[in-house]
């Protein structure tokens, strides 16, 4: 199953194809969207963009190598960031997460595309970029990925494209510079936001992040501690749900079981982790404070459902709802207008949202 597309005139033409070719096969994976929260607003909404590697990739010789069975699927990250602007209201979406793994081998084209995808929402939506290991180090002569920490990330998004957009000045502080950890960096950076009479704050750490990164989001931690605060970083959790130990990657950096023991189990007002990187799962454990701390991954481009096997447009929905002291999470496709609806992919959580509110 793939969403094909050749040129950027023909998206309407290949969302059609995909929608009507997965129509035909014998098992829908669930009805279409019938949103119960356009019907009150005592809800509000986060969105996280899996990795949408495949999506940007645009088969330039070298990939098309690598990759060969494969074909354009630009289209899915397109249908997803319109998705999220015509929802945004009725959904009332707070803010648009990216896990990582943006691009596939880091090429100029592949930014091009995520950077289109993004311009969609850009005027209407606040998003929280972070960098995967695809979006890093490609070696041409290798085909490998993450070689180093070299990268484009932030020549195609750089901190000024939030710091001079004015729909960003409500999540930043005065000193909007004092967000990012680096001077003209997007690895690590941190944005604010209030809903639900509460103030959270999204803290996002590159790959595999090094001693320096979580010495600063430590600091960045302390100095809000009446900010709800959620983590987004690529590598965290792995495909059977538990804390990641050490890879093969050659770059130095700390593990999902390093980040947990280093950063996110230290602070009480720590209450979710958002990554990508390696299939559907997820963990829930306790902090040294006694906070629970959820921990989501999403990552559906090498899935494990045959028939979107290649990648379908799916991304998580979590609506908080404080008059019920919980966050409800969906899996969508925007592309198939289809939800994953086993226990993995559907599933409520617990957050005592009252209380912080007041």
């Amino acid at each position: 199953m793939k969403c094909l597309i050749r040129q950027p005139s023909r998206l309407v033409w290949s969302l059609l194809w995909t929608v009507s070719v997965l129509a035909d096969e014998t098992k829908p994976l669930t009805s279409k969207i019938t949103p119960d929260s356009a019907k009150s607003k005592d809800f509000f909404t986060l969105i996280v963009l899996p990795d949408t590697q495949g999506y940007a990739d645009t088969r330039h010789r070298e990939t098309q190598k690598h990759w060969p069975e494969i074909g354009d699927q630009r289209a899915c990250f397109y249908g997803q960031t319109e998705w999220i602007k015509k929802n945004h209201r009725a959904r009332n979406i707070v803010m648009v997460t990216h896990v990582g793994d943006i691009t596939q081998t880091e090429h100029d084209d592949e930014w091009k595309i995520a950077d289109a995808a993004f311009k969609t929402i850009e005027p209407h939506v606040p998003y929280v970029l972070c960098s995967g290991n695809h979006d890093m180090g490609y070696s041409l002569q290798l085909r490998k990925t993450c070689q180093s920490r070299v990268s484009q990330f932030s020549r195609y998004f750089p901190p000024s494209r939030f710091t001079e957009n004015s729909l960003y000045d409500a999540h930043f502080a005065l000193d909007k510079q004092g967000h990012f950890r680096e001077a003209g960096k997007m690895e690590n950076y941190y944005l604010s936001f209030q809903a639900g009479g509460m103030d959270f704050m999204v803290i996002t750490l590159e790959f595999k992040p090094r001693d320096e990164a979580i010495a600063w989001a430590n600091q960045v931690a302390e100095k809000h501690p009446n900010h709800q605060i959620v983590l987004v970083t690529h590598g965290y959790l792995t495909k059977k749900g538990q804390l990641s130990g050490s890879d093969g990657y050659p770059i130095k950096g700390n593990s999902g079981q390093a980040i947990w023991e280093k950063f996110v189990s230290r602070h009480s007002n720590i209450f979710l982790v958002l990554s990508g990187h390696a299939g559907e799962s997820r963990l829930t454990s306790e902090g040294r404070h006694g906070n629970l701390v959820h921990q989501i991954q999403s990552d559906y481009w090498y899935f494990d459902l045959p028939r979107i096997k290649a990648g379908s447009g799916f991304l998580r929905i979590l609506t908080f709802r404080p008059g019920q002291d919980r966050i409800q999470v969906e899996t969508y496709s925007p592309v198939l207008d289809e939800f994953l609806t086993r226990p993995s992919s559907k599933f409520s959580l617990p957050y005592a949202m009252k209380r912080k509110s007041g």
